[in-house]
């Protein structure tokens, strides 16, 4: 199962306490996977779509709970993707009970084109955080948190897109939105703001391993970076070495270990003799010894003084 997926379970498992967070995360699921039609003569139907099991039964208890009415679920399978089932919850409606008719119409994808985010139920935080979890329930998905992080919510209308992008800016989450063939994609991509999401629509455990992973993550990247680190310094040191004993060999075989200056002569033996050691290991062996930087001016000063003879002598 995707790491989608397994957020979406447990958010599917969570039924807020208040009768306000029911409404309002019922509104959610509603708003863009619903739509109202006539059943016959007296009555209109309210069918809510949903890609999971779960998801399917959380919209049922909700009009249960929130609205009480009589409410059936379907399961069918896509026709273009025969492994793939989808759920429809059906929910008959009242024509005499005008005030929730007006409100699902008003809801619902088909009642209403350009749809407008219900300033009246996300009033509470606990309210606007039970809307973005049926939003992301609906119509969301996460990348597993070993991969790129990202997330993004696909909707079709962009007033709506827009008002959950402010939403979201309540919880300073802040995301961006393109187009994507003929949808919208409300997207976040780092991943301190995707943690905070998570903890935002209340996925803890989701949460949980999501910040595992993300901590192995950052341990694996700091001490690859350290090793890229050492390994640079290394071959940096290997490369001086190399170039320092040749120019060294050089001046041997034109003027003898005899022309060196003393100090200059003890410092260029050492390198001879030690081709894999660094400066400051060089600095240390030295009688008496020499710090890092010592040795360092030590070797540029060896290193300009044998080129200036080498080629005068050329």
């Amino acid at each position: 199962m995707s790491f989608s997926n397994q957020v979406k379970e447990e958010l599917a498992r969570e039924i807020p306490d208040k009768t306000c967070c029911r409404r309002a995360e019922l509104a959610a699921l509603v708003h863009v996977n619903g739509r109202v039609g006539k059943a016959d003569a007296e009555q209109l139907e309210l069918v809510v779509q949903a890609e999971q099991a779960g998801i399917a039964r959380k919209i049922f208890t909700l009009i249960k709970l929130v609205y009480g009415l009589q409410t059936t679920v379907e399961a069918k399978t896509r026709r273009r993707f025969k492994k793939t089932r989808i759920y429809k919850v059906h929910a008959i409606i009242n024509k005499r009970d005008i005030d929730l008719w007006q409100r699902m119409q008003s809801l619902s994808a088909a009642g209403n084109k350009k749809r407008r985010l219900d300033t009246a139920l996300i009033r509470r935080n606990c309210c606007k955080r039970s809307y973005l979890r049926g939003i992301f329930l609906s119509r969301g998905f996460i990348n597993r948190p070993e991969s790129e992080y990202h997330l993004e919510i696909v909707l079709q209308d962009l007033p709506l897109a827009k008002e959950i992008q402010k939403l979201l800016s309540k919880f300073n989450l802040f995301s961006r939105i393109v187009e994507r063939k003929r949808n919208l994609v409300l997207y976040i991509k780092e991943g301190e703001q995707l943690v905070d999401f998570l903890r935002v629509v209340g996925a803890h455990k989701a949460l949980l391993d999501f910040e595992n992973v993300r901590i192995v993550k950052s341990m694996r990247n700091s001490i690859n970076r350290q090793v890229n680190c050492e390994t640079a310094n290394l071959a940096k040191t290997v490369d001086a070495s190399v170039r320092q004993i040749e120019l060294i060999n050089r001046l041997v075989e034109l003027k003898g270990w005899e022309f060196f200056p003393a100090q200059l002569r003890d410092l260029a033996r050492l390198r001879i003799e030690y081709p894999d050691k660094s400066l400051k290991e060089l600095g240390d062996l030295l009688d008496p010894p020499l710090s890092k930087s010592g040795a360092a001016y030590r070797m540029r000063k060896l290193e300009q003084w044998a080129e200036n003879i080498i080629d005068v002598s050329s």
